[in-house]
This record gives structure tokens, C-alpha cells and sequence, in this order.
């Protein structure tokens, strides 16, 4: 009997061990990150531009391009407000605002951005790949009239 309750307290354990190891897929994940979904976990307000780099693999960052703006701000509404000047920002040149884009590999998933006020993240969001557009457009300066 007593073999067969250390077998069976042994057997418990294991499995116990198992399923907690097999914890949900919302787990944190652990940096550096190669996926626009990972990195959304891991960026929170306050964190530096450098910090946030910090957290990508060389391969998320290769399509990864920062933009230089005048204005980032979320609205009331919820609605992320966007303005640079006219022909965007030159290289070199930079902005009191900065947003960091993120190309995703198929045209159809969603965009992420995450924005920064003198290098620092005031917030991130998800963008459908129609609103991503328009949203590109205002980063690069270009006129949003056909």
C-alpha cells in the first residue's frame, strides 16, 4: 500500500509539473522578441526608445522604422491624432514625437506602432492595414489628397 501511494503522490507530481509548464499562450514573454505580438506584452508607458529596441531581436527590428513627427497624441475618443510637417522629417532630423512602426509580414494582419514623446512611450496601438496606410502617409509627410 505504501508503494502505491508514493507511485501514485510521484505520478501527481509529475503531471502537476507538466501543466504548469504547459501554462496559456498569454504568458510574458521573455526577451529578446521576434514578433510585433510578443514586443506588445513587453512595452509599457515610460520605457525609453533604447529600452524598447532592447527587447527586439535583430530581425524584428530590421523591419522596424521610426518615424520622426510633430504631434502624437490619443484623443478623447480613443483615436490616435497624428501630424508632422510637410515632407516629413529628413534624416537626421528629429521630432518632439517619434512612432515606431512595425511592417508585418503579410499585408493583411494588423500593423503595430508604438509612440514615444522625446523618446519615451506614451502608448501603442494596433492598426488595420487601411489605417496603418494613412497613418504612414502623415509619418512621411505626403499629402493624404489623391
Amino acid at each position: 500500500m505504501k508503494k502505491a501511494l508514493i507511485a501514485g503522490t510521484a505520478i501527481l507530481t509529475v503531471l502537476v509539473m507538466f501543466l504548469a509548464g504547459c501554462g496559456g499562450g498569454d504568458a510574458t514573454p521573455k526577451p529578446p522578441v521576434g514578433k510585433p505580438i510578443d514586443l506588445d506584452k513587453l512595452v509599457t508607458n515610460g520605457q525609453t526608445l533604447e529600452q524598447v529596441y532592447a527587447l527586439m531581436t535583430p530581425e524584428l527590428n530590421a523591419v522596424a522604422v521610426l518615424y520622426q513627427a510633430d504631434t502624437i497624441e490619443l484623443t478623447a475618443k480613443g483615436n490616435w491624432k497624428v501630424a508632422t510637417k510637410k515632407g516629413g522629417y529628413q534624416a537626421g532630423e528629429t521630432g518632439t514625437y517619434q512612432a515606431l512602426w512595425f511592417v508585418p509580414m503579410k499585408p493583411t494582419v494588423e500593423y503595430y506602432m508604438v509612440f514615444f514623446k522625446a523618446n519615451v512611450v506614451i502608448g501603442k496601438a494596433w492598426f488595420a492595414p487601411q489605417n496603418a496606410a494613412v497613418i504612414e502617409k502623415i509619418l512621411k509627410g505626403e499629402s493624404l489628397q489623391k
